[in-house]
């Protein structure tokens, strides 16, 4: 295939960097904002914007609603198992689809898929009709729409903006995630206090509906989209074999990983911290969220404010050992305030050299495997549970502090193997 050789011969290299070229301050602000300047990816942002609110008022109405139904902790879980695992298991299939069709068309799709969820969940639960099965089951049928949704996304970003602004309009996706973990659950919180959790689907449906609308309006004329004879299975290997043939995927693949598995385990010890080691309470856990929320934040504002510089493989690499020391350094904190400062330096982070990782991977990747490669890095975050799982047994047996610290030795760890015996991910310059 012309696209691996191409990417084995130029991804390899490192890009000669330019002459340096001195800007201002006014102008560097408006580079952060690049991608903005393009009429479809603001379209695409808005859409994003809307639909990632639903989706986050909706995780929150769904978990209450399933606590109201059974009062049951363990049914919980489970209903989030049912959206998990279709997500993970056809996410290879949603990637293979999405090199082999209109990846405008497929997000559309899925989109009119969740928005339909949302006014059936309206209904069930205003009529009075609603049961834990059909919330599972409607809970089932969103992780589908997801693994199809997701890879189609991320795909179709280079259509709307050009080689140049790939990073920028990467890092400004990021802040529509940062900014509805903000907004999204409070928003729906105070909603189903003040009117209930009908009306609070009510709201998601018209936000998704909102999305579609602004999608809809996007204009790719004169983009050609990819599609293959071949079968799926065909297209699902080619490109597991594309990631493990060229070093940049697997290797920033394996970043976000162990990042999503070792590195987020602090996210799900958190409580443990603020209620056994620091004794802040109820209180003190949500300050902690809140800081790490507001340094995620300012991570993908300052992967915007840099997406224009080169050397974004030592970026990717000096922000996961920064990310890695820090989460040390909170598993060994037994003082508030110290710990504050550590949680808003994980996000910052954390969420940096994700984005970094993210526009590095969509600037190099031949469009007809774009899907396919994208969809796997998407997967890795889906994995989050795993890491959940390992940080509970080694706190179980030997503390949180120690399960987290882990997390940080591992992460640090792969980074500086990476530094270290892969010069080729170090002196990459985009």
């Amino acid at each position: 295939m012309a696209g691996n050789s191409l990417m084995s011969k130029s991804t390899a290299q490192p890009i000669a960097a330019s002459a340096p070229r001195a800007i201002s301050g006014s102008q560097r602000m408006m580079q952060s904002l690049s991608a903005l300047k393009h009429r479809n990816y603001r379209l695409y942002w808005f859409g994003q914007l809307a639909s990632v609110l639903a989706q986050n008022m909706e995780a929150v109405a769904q978990s209450w609603l399933v606590l109201e139904l059974t009062n049951s902790p363990l049914l919980l879980g489970l209903t989030g198992l049912t959206f998990t695992i279709p997500t993970v298991a056809l996410t290879l299939l949603g990637g293979a689809i999405a090199d082999r069709a209109d990846r405008k068309r497929i997000m559309i799709l899925a989109q009119s898929g969740s928005t339909l969820i949302f006014l059936i969940l309206t209904a069930l639960v205003m009529l009075g009709w609603v049961a834990l099965w059909q919330v599972m089951v409607l809970a089932f049928f969103t992780g589908c729409v997801r693994a199809f949704d997701r890879p189609s996304r991320m795909a179709l970003l280079p259509q709307m903006v050009p080689k140049e602004d790939i990073a920028n309009a990467v890092a400004i996706g990021g802040t529509i995630w940062q900014l509805n973990k903000l907004v999204g659950p409070a928003v729906a919180g105070m909603l189903i206090y003040w009117v209930g959790i009908g009306p609070t689907y009510l709201v998601c449906f018209a936000a998704s509906a909102l999305a579609i609308g602004l999608w809809l309006a996007i204009d790719l004329d004169g983009k050609p989209v990819v599609s293959t004879s071949r079968g799926l299975l065909k297209d699902m290997a080619e490109g597991l074999s594309f990631i493990r043939r060229n070093e940049i995927y697997w290797v920033f693949i394996g970043m976000t990983f162990f990042n999503s598995v070792f590195g987020m385990s602090y996210v799900i010890m958190m409580p443990v911290f603020a209620r056994n080691v620091l004794h802040v309470g109820s209180q003190g856990f949500g300050f902690l969220q809140s800081a790490g929320g507001g340094g995620a934040l300012a991570g993908v504002l300052l992967a915007a404010y840099l997406s224009h510089f080169r050397g974004k493989g030592l970026q990717a690499i000096n922000g996961a050992v920064v990310f890695g020391a820090t989460l040390i350094l909170f598993a060994l904190s037994n003082w508030f305030p110290l710990s504050l400062i550590a949680a808003f330096a994980l996000g910052m982070a954390g969420q940096f050299y994700m984005t970094t990782i993210h526009a590095i991977m969509q600037m190099n990747l031949p469009n007809e495997l774009r899907g396919r490669v994208m969809g796997i890095h998407g997967l890795a975050w889906e994995l989050m549970p795993i890491g959940g799982l390992i940080s509970g047994a080694i706190a179980e047996f030997a503390g949180a502090p120690v399960a987290v610290a882990f997390g940080g030795l591992m992460v640090g760890g792969m980074a500086l193997v990476v530094a270290v015996a892969m010069p080729t991910i170090r002196r990459l310059r985009q």
